[in-house]
């Protein structure tokens, strides 16, 4: 999917229709995603909520399936690798969410455990990285309430090299129980503490920006900026502006024939018509001068 369609693509003002099954996919996590944002609260590690979340991710493309393997037999104990597929997730969910009640681990530790135990485990036909991966994210979206104000995964990009070689690292000795998952859960820790710190940067703007006159924020920002502008580019930089104290501004610089509309409508723009410095002269001042 090239960038230019990935960016429509992820709009959330509209809904286009997809091209190709990467393409369906890619609007099928998107679906997901938003789901999470709206109901994530509310989720429970329950097998019923994992195979909703594949139906979705998977609507309308080829159904991805359990892998067959293993029988269960009533009345007979069975080692956990011999299990067929669902109850290999079942008894995996209820040993989650035993450690996490019992609180006596990190919560992030869990997770990248149960991140590379789903994985490897593989239950399903295809997709088990990307199912875990969203998996994942909805419970850490439920625990951390920082996911509500910054992007878990526009973070988490920035370690993708470092995220596959710790996952790589964390499937050595799997097998006897020694699962190496220090690295990947470092990685967790790494971007959360990013998102932390973008809030509290973000948190310390808007703190800042109400205590100014709006006014006189949007009229600097006209000044100094590219000479062609949009209201958009200014709701962006002054996110407290109401859509009044924009159009009133707006309106002022024009009436001072500062600016001047470039057509009508709300994706019209504007052009700054004066120098950047035109308005703001410099006048020397001699303090002791009669």
């Amino acid at each position: 999917i090239t960038k230019p369609r990935l960016k429509l693509l992820a709009s959330q003002r509209r809904e286009y229709v997809a091209k190709n099954n990467e393409e369906k996919l890619l609007l099928n996590i998107k679906s997901a995603l938003e789901r999470i944002q709206s109901l994530g609260d509310d989720f429970s590690l329950i097998l019923n909520e994992v195979i909703d979340l594949t139906n979705i991710l998977f609507r309308d493309l080829k159904k991805v399936k359990f892998v067959k393997k293993g029988v269960l037999k009533e009345g007979i104990i069975i080692p956990f690798e011999k299990m067929p597929s669902k109850d290999q997730l079942t008894n995996l969910f209820i040993k989650f969410n035993q450690i996490r009640r019992h609180k006596k681990h990190e919560l992030l530790t869990i997770i990248s455990n149960f991140y590379v135990d789903f994985v490897m485990i593989r239950p399903y036909t295809e997709h088990n990285e990307l199912i875990a991966l969203i998996l994942i994210y909805t419970i850490i979206a439920k625990e951390f309430k920082v996911c509500s104000y910054d992007s878990f995964f526009t973070t988490l990009n920035r370690f993708k090299k470092r995220f596959a070689d710790a996952l790589v690292f964390s499937f050595y000795d799997w097998d006897n129980g020694n699962s190496q998952t220090e690295p990947l859960t470092k990685v967790f820790v790494d971007a959360l503490e990013i998102m932390h710190t973008n809030v509290e940067t973000l948190e310390r703007a808007y703190r800042f920006d109400s205590n100014l006159n709006k006014t006189d924020i949007i009229e600097a920002i006209i000044m100094r900026g590219p000479s062609v502008f949009s209201k958009k580019d200014i709701r962006e930089q002054v996110p407290l502006a109401s859509e009044s104290t924009i159009n009133r501004t707006l309106s002022l610089l024009k009436a001072q024939k500062i600016i001047v509309p470039l057509g009508q409508g709300r994706s019209a723009k504007w052009q700054r018509v004066v120098g950047r410095t035109e308005k703001f002269k410099v006048e020397s001042l001699n303090l002791f001068n009669e």
